[in-house]
C-alpha cells in the first residue's frame, strides 16, 4: 500500500533519536541498563538492518530486546508486528498490532497492516472493520477497498462482496484505478494491462499482485499462481511485496 514508506521512515527516525516512552504516573519505567549493554536505539538500528536484508527472525529478536528497554513505545510493536508478518507469523503480528492500539488508541484506524493480518488469520469480520475504519483516514486508497472486499468475499461470496465494495476517492496511481474498476465489475483485465503499458515498470507489481488476487476470486487458479509468483519475485523488501510472498507461501 502507499503507506509502506512510513514504516521505513519510522525506523530511520526512531534510530536517529532517543526512543520516547509514555509519560505520567501510569507509565512503566524501563529496566535499568548497564553501560556496556546496547541502547534501545542501537538495537532498533540493528533490527532494522536485519529486516532490510530479509532476516526477519533476527529482526524480531532485535525489536523484542528493544521493547524490553522501551516497553511503552508503541512504534516498536508496530515494527516488530510488521517483521512478524513478513516472517509468516500471522497471529504474532496481530498481537503486536493490538499492543500498538493498547498503548496508542489513536493509531487504530491507521493499522491497515493489521487488516491484512486479519485476512490471513481468517478473522474476516475484524478485517472488514479494520479497513472500514482505515477508509476514514485514507479515503482514496483502492487497495483498502480491495482488501475489504477480499475479506467480505471469504464470508459472503464475490458477488455480494462486490455489491458492498467500499467507495473510494481518486487514487492517482495507475493501474489502481483500473484495478478498482475490475473488482467492481466495471473494468477488465485488458484495461489493467493497458494501464501498465502506459505507466511503465513501476505499475507492474501492483498489477500482478491484484490480478493474482482477482484470478483467485474468479477461480482461475493457474493464472492466479503465475501472477502472484511474479509479484513475489520482485527483489525488494517492501511490505506489499512481502504480502505477495506470504500469500504464495500459504497458497502454494
Amino acid at each position: 500500500m502507499r503507506r509502506t514508506a512510513a514504516l521505513h521512515l519510522l525506523a530511520s527516525v526512531a534510530a536517529a533519536f532517543p526512543l520516547a516512552t509514555a509519560t505520567g504516573s501510569s507509565a512503566q519505567q524501563p529496566p535499568e541498563r548497564h553501560a556496556d549493554e546496547p541502547s534501545a536505539a542501537m538495537l532498533l538500528r540493528q533490527a532494522s538492518l536485519h529486516e532490510s536484508r530479509g532476516d526477519y527472525e533476527a529482526a524480531i529478536a532485535g525489536y523484542g530486546r528493544a521493547i524490553e528497554l522501551e516497553p511503552r513505545n508503541w512504534q516498536l510493536y508496530l515494527l516488530r508486528g510488521s517483521a512478524q508478518f513478513k516472517a509468516g507469523r500471522i497471529e504474532a503480528s496481530i498481537e503486536d498490532f493490538d499492543q500498538v492500539v493498547a498503548l496508542e488508541p489513536s493509531q487504530d484506524p491507521y493499522l491497515w497492516q493489521r487488516g491484512i493480518s486479519y485476512h490471513y488469520a481468517g478473522r474476516f469480520q475484524d478485517c472488514r472493520g479494520q479497513f472500514e475504519r482505515h477508509r476514514l483516514v485514507n479515503p482514496n486508497d483502492v487497495e483498502n477497498a480491495v482488501w475489504h472486499l477480499l475479506c467480505a468475499a471469504a464470508e459472503d461470496g464475490f458477488e455480494a462482496a462486490r455489491e458492498a465494495m467500499l467507495p473510494v476517492g481518486p487514487d492517482a496511481r495507475r493501474p489502481m484505478r483500473e484495478i478498482d474498476a475490475l473488482f467492481r465489475g466495471e473494468g477488465s483485465v485488458a484495461e489493467v494491462e493497458a494501464a501498465v503499458l502506459e505507466e511503465g515498470s513501476g505499475a507492474r507489481f501492483y498489477a500482478d499482485l491484484y490480478l493474482g488476487l482477482y484470478y483467485e476470486l474468479v477461480g482461475e487458479s493457474e493464472k492466479a499462481a503465475a501472477a502472484i509468483d511474479r509479484a513475489a519475485a520482485l527483489p525488494n523488501r517492501g511490505y506489499m511485496v512481502e504480502v505477495a510472498r506470504v500469500h504464495r507461501g500459504r497458497n502454494p
